[in-house]
């Protein structure tokens, strides 16, 4: 059912805003081309329809997520005038969609639907991108965490990378354990490339607590503040967006700034340098051993306090997980 709702939606791409949308934002037809995109028509029952003539039960639709009831009890497409994105399981089957809405489309609910918990499509158990990059990822390609699909399409158009996401979920474990089914993360390690704003760095450092299990070479992409990477690359191009991933600094330095970032305007002050200590020193030192010394000087630089008054609180917060 999911299948034929994907063709269903690839075959109206072509008349629909969609193709305009997605090269105005920097993709092309080759890079789209690995991807399972399409188009939802506006109409309430299209999709309907074309599966009822397909020979496919209303229940079946339905348990599919593919339409949903009314209170007058009709049945309606679930997705309606978005662009379509199918999300698959690792072994190619379309397990459900996220849907874009038409931009100034005025259309009510997210601008991004994913499709509902079904049979196939469990929120938090897949990633999309990771079947349309399995054979990069086979040959060596770096994964690189991002927030939406076209994030996902931007940092896999640029190699060699492989954009992976939630799609609108927080990371969850079951996603780190798919992808680490996936590729050797423990050597080859993981990009976090989401998106420069608030959400994006709480997104990361809950990013970073569940992969330091799989992983010690978990790094972050530094984008420009408000920047996503799919945006990234249309203002500055694919070379551009591929230095950042190149650069990328220790996911750990972002967490830890963010561990100190709540008492920035009390640093000015000896109780808020310490308070701010008082927190930052448990989560260095749970760091492998490898990693400690470069956040003692990051804290003590950051918190205007010496080397030895930092080295202190993290021994003391050593031994008291200890």
């Amino acid at each position: 059912l999911t299948l034929a709702a994907a063709r269903f939606f690839a075959a109206r791409l072509a008349g629909s805003w969609v193709p305009a949308y997605l090269a105005g934002r920097g993709f092309g037809e080759q890079a789209l081309r690995p991807w399972t995109v399409g188009y939802a028509p506006a109409g309430w029952r299209v999709l309907t329809a074309h599966l009822r003539d397909l020979g496919y039960g209303d229940a079946a639709i339905q348990a599919a997520g593919l339409a949903r009831r009314t209170r007058r009890g009709a049945l309606v497409d679930f997705f309606r005038d978005r662009a379509m994105f199918g999300i698959r399981w690792p072994d190619g089957t379309v397990a459900g969609f996220t849907g874009r809405a038409r931009p100034g489309g005025g259309q009510a609910g997210p601008v991004y639907l994913n499709s509902r918990t079904t049979g196939l499509y469990r929120k938090g158990s897949l990633l999309f991108g990771l079947y349309e990059g399995r054979q990069a990822l086979a040959t060596g390609a770096r994964p690189v965490l991002v927030e939406g699909p076209l994030d996902a399409i931007a940092v896999s158009a640029v190699g060699p990378y492989a954009g992976v996401s939630p799609c609108g979920t927080a990371l969850t474990p079951a996603q780190v354990s798919l992808l680490a089914r996936t590729c050797d993360l423990r050597r080859g390690g993981v990009v976090v490339a989401f998106d420069a704003d608030p959400a994006g760095r709480r997104a990361a450092v809950r990013a970073y607590h569940l992969l330091r299990g799989v992983t010690g070479h978990a790094v972050a992409a530094v984008l420009p503040a408000g920047q996503d990477p799919a945006g990234f690359r249309r203002e500055r191009g694919g070379r551009a967006l591929a230095r950042r991933l190149d650069a990328g600094v220790p996911l750990v330095d972002l967490v830890v700034d963010e561990t100190v970032a709540p008492f920035e305007r009390w640093l000015a002050f000896p109780d808020g340098k310490f308070a701010a200590l008082h927190v930052a020193a448990p989560l260095v030192a749970g760091l492998p051993s490898g990693q400690v010394a470069r956040q003692v000087v990051r804290v003590a630089r950051r918190l205007g306090l010496s080397y030895a008054e930092v080295t202190d609180a993290v021994t003391g917060a050593l031994r008291a997980q200890e």
